[in-house]
């Protein structure tokens, strides 16, 4: 039994994915049911990947310090206790104001304001219930901000999951493959760690990568629901990471490409393309232009940056643009793969996206280019920055937004090396829930090989981050027991649905 998915927030809500097949012998009647049947697993799957993936990334939390982190939280805690983007009165600013910027004698986040205006509700919300239980206000804004990052974060993080596992069915990729896939994207990548704590990359991967998905979709039908929504997911991204702007440009060229009709019998004329796209385009222009108020608002004028008014790293945004120069050697070396900040070094299953691509190009070429454009685009302004390693946090996470992307090319490559990819799975989610585990948000700036550093301090029971064993008062290594049980329940839960599949 084969299926074919397609994602389900820009389709029908009715419909999750296109009828399965059955054997002719069965008949049409047949046909029907077991049709039914396959959406009903399919669903009951994805289901269990993304808990899966929830459980992980709820399991762990941020314990603080981190400049980016606290920046971001200042701005959601400005928005919502005072109703506005000065972030001088934040009880956690580290001094000298950390990651913010600085504009006549003020502070303002340094961040863009995508995640930080989705969380000011929950916070909102949360601050308020946490503080009728008779905590101090400042343990009941801790306690809100942790809140706020598992809705805005891990479980968007985790929903993007459980959809790669269903779109990748239009892949031609079997269940139990997918469900590989699936689970390295989310434990054997920086979409792991980078879940645990709010940075705003990673929710700008799901904005990038689930309007990418629908605009894949609009392949076979043009929906005016499905342009709004791509739009409105790429214009999030754009606003919420640097890489997701660069990234939703490529996704803005896609958008044409398809609204063209370039790969359909019946190819839409200029003027009708122009018309599909015009949604798309205003709704994307439209959230853009919430960042840009937001600059007037801080700094005066809608183009003037945070970065440029950074109160402690000023210096590193002077060169080029914004300090983005020409790309250099060291820096691309060790955000690939290079020990330092490697993305293959700590996530060799991502290695298939290579040649993956050119396999995804001989059936779906515009999609290869533009995935494969756009990471290349994303690689060269990383490596081309004067921060290239981007202080103490793990891997190169200036290139999150685009793993996803890479993930779906990773898959392609998978389909012809299974083994190849399992294997290296293995090894992915091995390394991935080590870092997160032992030290990801605090790694000195002069240690050369941090995935190093965190298999010695992990072997010796050195763990760093916040986990909710040690909560319990499980301490080292065993506090991972509780995650590891919870774990292998929901590996049992899948088995038990494919099982009831055969």
């Amino acid at each position: 039994m084969r299926g074919s998915a397609f994602l389900a927030c820009g389709g029908n809500s009715s419909s999750l994915l296109d009828a399965w097949e059955g054997d002719a012998y069965h008949g049409r009647r047949m046909m029907a049911r077991e049709g039914d049947s396959g959406r009903t697993e399919e669903r009951r799957r994805a289901l269990l990947i993304g808990l899966a993936l929830l459980c992980c990334y709820g399991y762990f939390f941020y314990l603080g310090g981190n400049w980016n982190v606290e920046s971001r939280s200042a701005q959601i805690y400005a928005l919502a206790e005072r109703g506005s983007l000065v972030i001088d009165d934040y009880p956690f600013l580290p001094e000298g104001g950390g990651d913010a910027a600085r504009y006549q004698g003020q502070y303002y986040s340094d961040k863009l304001i995508g995640p930080s205006l989705v969380g000011v509700p929950v916070y909102w919300v949360a601050r308020r219930a946490v503080s009728t239980a008779g905590v101090d206000f400042n343990m009941a804004v801790y306690l809100a901000l942790r809140i706020a990052n598992v809705v805005v974060n891990a479980i968007p993080a985790a929903l993007l999951g459980a959809l790669l596992y269903l779109f990748l069915a239009e892949l031609g990729l079997s269940s139990g493959l997918r469900v590989w896939a699936a689970f390295v994207y989310g434990l054997g990548t920086l979409a792991l760690p980078y879940s645990t704590a709010l940075f705003g990359h990673q929710f700008a991967a799901v904005c990038v990568c689930g309007s990418f998905m629908l605009l894949w979709r609009q392949r076979r039908e043009w929906s005016t629901g499905r342009a709004a929504a791509a739009g409105a997911l790429a214009g999030l991204g754009a606003i919420s990471d640097f890489m997701g702007l660069v990234i939703a440009l490529f996704i803005g060229l896609y958008a044409v490409w398809i609204a063209l009709g370039r790969e359909q019998e019946e190819r839409t004329g200029a003027a009708g393309a122009a018309g599909r796209v015009a949604l798309f385009a205003a709704v994307g222009v439209l959230v853009l232009c919430i960042q840009l108020g937001a600059n007037w608002a801080s700094f005066g004028g809608p183009l003037e940056l945070p970065q440029a008014h950074h109160a402690t790293l000023g210096a590193h945004h002077e060169a080029g643009l914004l300090g983005i120069g020409a790309p250099k050697p060291e820096a691309l070396y060790q955000v690939t793969i290079g020990p330092y900040r490697g993305l293959f070094y700590g996530s060799p299953v991502l290695l298939l996206a290579l040649p993956g691509l050119f396999l995804l190009a001989r059936k779906r070429r515009a999609e290869a280019v533009m995935i494969g454009a756009a990471w290349v685009a994303v690689l060269l302004i990383h490596s081309g920055y004067t921060d290239w390693p981007a202080g103490t946090a793990y891997g190169p996470r200036y290139q999150i937004a685009a793993i996803p992307l890479l993930m779906l090319a990773a898959a392609e490559a998978g389909k012809r090396w299974p083994f190849v990819l399992k294997a290296l799975a293995v090894i992915s989610i091995g390394f991935m829930m080590i870092v997160c585990a032992q030290n990801p948000f605090g790694i000195p700036v002069d240690v050369r090989n941090p995935l190093g550093a965190a298999l010695g301090g992990f072997a010796a029971g050195d763990l760093k981050h916040g986990n909710l064993g040690m909560l319990m008062g499980l301490t080292g290594i065993a506090s991972l027991l509780p995650l590891a049980v919870a774990e292998v329940g929901f590996v049992y839960g899948l088995w038990r649905v494919r099982g009831r599949e055969e």
